[in-house]
């Protein structure tokens, strides 16, 4: 196998974070015996989710630190629409229109994603990391809701890279100027890994489309939490996180920080900009962080203490 990187800046973005501010991390990016998918190899990294620039939106701070003590494995590029119909369609008729088959599969709800997921992972013979009841789906056969969806860390499988995971990853590649923005897009989608100097590494984390983490939203703290993976819950609209600009941005708005959209991202919203990409692996002593600030590896504890 080929070892594709070898430093890690984890904290590199185009708004001037102070110097101190940065973590610099040993990891490295090697092919992986999965179709599509880079293995990320892990020492005791150390990202920063978020900014202490007072430029930065709210939602974007303050910086946090999560450690990550494990391996996983991420999608090379974002899902593309052959890649999804191919699954998709024959399973549950969901489709996506697209003007190509080598573009990625946008205006995909947070829903969408986890029926991929759960399904690549039931034909590749794993086990699935999101349980859910009924699905519900609209007139254009995009998936709605899931009642009772819960996310299992613990499992081996396919599903969306945690905030943390994402931030990573695209640290050892991050420059928005090489990504499809609004200065050379045209404002349409391009192919994946179509930008030159990104056929031997993970492309397009910085425009393309947005792509779906798997985290809940919660508020950033000034604190230090290892192996992070989001909220317990989305609060009272249920908002999630979106990363890595698009398609219809200009470089200098996207950020490694930015966490979200112009408008607040639910797990149904979906726009043609918006599409994801996928990881695969367990995460070990996985840890939420609530409002108040307490961590828990169980959802369950945390939002019964919520009631309490």
């Amino acid at each position: 196998m080929g070892m594709l990187c070898a430093f890690l800046v984890a904290c590199s973005n185009s708004v001037g974070v102070p110097s101190q501010e940065q973590e610099i991390s040993q990891a490295s990016l090697q092919e992986d015996s999965l179709q599509g998918m880079i293995r990320v190899n892990v020492s005791n990294a150390v990202v920063s989710l978020g900014t202490n620039n007072s430029e930065a939106n709210a939602i974007d701070r303050p910086q946090m630190k999560v450690s990550l003590d494990y391996a996983f494995s991420l999608g090379r590029h974002e899902v593309t629409c052959a890649e999804f119909n191919s699954l998709m369609s024959a399973a549950t008729g969901l489709e996506t229109a697209c003007n190509a088959d080598d573009i990625p599969a946008s205006d995909m709800t947070y829903y969408d994603a986890v029926l991929y997921a759960n399904l690549r992972s039931k034909n590749e013979g794993f086990d699935t990391a999101y349980v859910y009841g009924a699905a519900t789906f609209d007139s254009r056969g995009s998936c709605t809701h899931l009642d009772g969806l819960a996310f299992h860390p613990e499992v081996d499988a396919y599903r969306l890279p945690t905030e943390a995971e994402w931030v990573l990853a695209a640290s050892v590649v991050w420059k928005e100027t090489d990504g499809w923005t609004s200065e050379n897009s045209g404002y349409v989608l391009h192919g994946a890994c179509s930008r030159e100097g990104q056929k031997l590494k993970l492309c397009d984390m910085a425009g393309n489309v947005m792509e779906w983490a798997n985290d809940w939203f919660g508020n950033l703290r000034d604190t230090s939490v290892v192996n992070y993976i989001g909220a317990p819950d989305g609060g009272m609209v249920g908002r999630r996180i979106v990363k890595g600009g698009s398609f219809r941005n200009a470089a200098a708005s996207i950020h490694l920080y930015s966490r979200g959209d112009v408008y607040t991202v639910t797990s149904a919203s979906h726009a043609d900009y918006i599409g994801f990409r996928l990881a695969f692996g367990k995460i070990p002593n996985a840890v939420w962080l609530n409002s108040s600030g307490e961590a828990s590896e169980s959802p369950v504890r945390l939002l019964a203490g919520l009631e309490s």
